[in-house]
């Protein structure tokens, strides 16, 4: 049995190796050189005597840099503006092939030569940050927000080529000036004649989010700040409350009369100390209360240009709160409750929040739908 099992064991083993094997080369058959190329040097890693992945690793690479090159050559003679990018992705994979093989002893007995291409990578960069820097100064000349975003990202592109490419830090600088959308978040208005409460916190929160909001071309503005600063806005956030209410008090009575029947009523002890108990019927009036506060409110939020006036966007928000307390009293016999209305009974009328903070819990929902729409409505100015 152990001969059978060991026999077993080898067999998978080696046919394992075979369909390795065979898989590097049919891809190689097909043409998948990267693929080939990948499969015969991790298997030469795993067994650096595997005749059949070193044949195929000398044949895929040298097919791989035949072909990647005659792409190159094809490219440099074309009028692809970015070619130069696609060219810088062969010879960056020409040079990740490099360190596999190095990286690889069996593999360098194979390919004891491989070639780094380093000066023409580094002349393909910059070529292709020249391109991208020359985009974006075009880019620039047109004055628009737009056009300003697309020269930030093409001078953004060259520095991720050439860090130091020219005055591009400079440039960046200006396109993101000049691409950015600055808005102002007016102040919330409030009209509230019966109390006096205040939408500072609500109005806060929602200056805090804008704050930290990371949008790359959008610029958020008080309107000290503009004033302060001289900015001059593209747009106005405007929220107005067309109505809310604070504090609507519903009170909800109720009266029940229970009755339960077999209900211990008595237990005696007999002379024999057995215990006898009396059942009978119990009854209760039950008074139970309820009362709410309802608060809720409707808040207008429009997104308005700054030099036209003419409205971008608009939603209406609502928000509700509901404030609750409930408590009662009986007469008759506590027996006849069960645990719920027996809570009821043990529970006092509790007092109110204050109006102010009926404001604040109705406005939590309001704000999570705004910051939501600012969200939505800005996302396009990312980068």
């Amino acid at each position: 049995m152990k001969t059978k099992f060991h026999l077993f064991i080898c067999s998978t083993f080696i046919l394992s190796i075979v369909l390795t094997n065979c898989t590097g080369k049919r891809k190689l058959q097909k043409g998948n050189y990267e693929q080939a190329l990948e499969r015969s040097i991790n298997k030469l890693r795993k067994s650096p005597g595997n005749e059949k992945a070193a044949k195929t690793l000398d044949q895929a690479y040298n097919l791989n840099v035949k072909n990647r090159m005659e792409d190159v050559m094809r490219l440099k003679n074309s009028s692809d503006l970015f070619k130069w990018e696609k060219i810088i992705v062969h010879y960056e994979r020409l040079n990740y092939l490099y360190d596999e093989i190095n990286r690889c002893p069996a593999c360098l007995k194979v390919i004891p030569d491989p070639n780094r291409y380093t000066t023409v990578l580094d002349e393909a960069k910059s070529n292709a940050a020249a391109v991208r820097y020359d985009l974006g100064i075009e880019q620039l000349k047109q004055k628009t927000l737009v056009s300003a975003q697309n020269a930030y990202r093409h001078f953004l592109q060259a520095k991720n080529y050439i860090v130091n490419y020219k005055d591009v830090d400079k440039q960046m600088q200006l396109a993101k000036d000049a691409g950015t959308l600055r808005v102002v978040m007016e102040h919330i208005p409030m009209h509230s004649r019966t109390m006096q409460i205040s939408n500072e916190f609500f109005e806060s929160k929602i200056q805090e989010y804008l704050l930290n909001m990371n949008y790359e071309f959008v610029r958020f503005y008080t309107p000290e700040e503009a004033q302060t600063y001289n900015i001059k806005p593209h747009q106005y956030i405007q929220c107005r409350f067309d109505d809310f209410m604070v504090g609507q008090v519903t009170i909800h009575e109720k009266e029940q009369d229970i009755i339960k029947d077999s209900v211990i009523l008595k237990t005696e002890t007999l002379p024999n100390k057995e215990k006898k108990n009396t059942y009978g019927t119990v009854k209760v009036t039950l008074h139970t209360f309820t009362k709410t506060l309802t608060s809720s409110g409707l808040l207008d939020m429009r997104i308005v240009d700054a030099n036209s006036g003419a409205m971008i966007s608009q939603n209406k928000l609502p928000g509700t709160f509901v404030w609750e307390t409930r408590w009662g009293w009986f007469n008759g016999d506590e027996r006849a409750l069960n645990d719920d209305q027996k809570s009821y009974v043990k529970q006092r009328e509790a007092y109110p929040p204050a109006p102010q903070q009926l404001f604040i819990e109705f406005t939590k929902p309001i704000y999570n739908q705004v910051v939501g729409k600012i969200n939505s409505f800005y996302n396009p100015y990312r980068i």
